[in-house]
């Protein structure tokens, strides 16, 4: 029986990121791994933070396409702690564009959005890194004075508490939250209009009713 003390780390990963391996890795290295279409980000980390992945090739082209300052601000949305997981060596790639405009992009994801920037080898390192992030985040946890706690958004506080549900991370919270547009009518309602939020199915339905009915 896994203990209370020590609670798995969980990890949102969007389905695509299946080809990398990476979700696999993180399994085999005890994280609790839910594949999903997330809108933003790659992964989303124990509900806290959110990762967009890039190779070293990847992030050269979002750049040149622009697409990279897109994603950052669709990050700071979030309201989750954003991060950028650079995997690999952006200055060694196919494209030809200048070392300079590199660094530039790099100091403007770290100054200009305030987003950190990882670094990381290939996938088992990005594994790696995302799982020590991720165990880091459950410490910190630990360590915070939560009499002192007061949320930034009454929103995000709302999302937080949804996302004790069974079967329910950030994606599916905020479509609970944005289906019944409150916590009451959450618990108030019935597994047939559960199961007309997106990503709900009976199964998850009937366990979300279950948690919420059972004394």
């Amino acid at each position: 029986m896994q203990s209370f003390d020590h609670p798995l780390p969980l990890i949102e990963a969007d389905y695509r990121e299946k080809l990398s391996g990476i979700p696999e890795l993180l399994r085999e290295a005890g994280a609790e791994v839910n594949l999903c279409q997330l809108k933003t980000g790659d992964y989303i980390i124990n509900n806290e933070m959110i990762v967009e992945r890039k190779s070293a090739d990847d992030f050269v082209q979002s750049l040149i396409s622009t697409h990279l300052f897109i994603q950052c601000s669709r990050m700071r949305k979030t309201g989750l702690r954003p991060f950028l997981l650079l995997e690999g060596n952006p200055f060694k790639t196919s494209h030809q564009i200048d070392r300079q405009a590199i660094k530039g992009a790099m100091l403007s994801v770290i100054a200009s959005w305030q987003i950190p920037v990882v670094y990381s080898k290939d996938q088992q390192d990005s594994a790696s890194q995302m799982l020590m992030l991720a165990k880091q985040e459950l410490q910190r946890g630990e360590w915070v004075n939560w009499s002192n706690y007061k949320p930034k958004r009454l929103k995000n506080h709302r999302l937080r508490f949804l996302q004790g549900l069974p079967c329910t991370g950030p994606v599916t919270a905020g479509r609970l939250y944005e289906y019944f547009g409150s916590i009451e009518a959450v618990m108030k309602a019935d597994i047939n209009e559960l199961q007309k939020v997106g990503g709900i199915g009976k199964k998850s339905a009937e366990k979300i009713k279950q948690f919420i009915s059972s004394k």
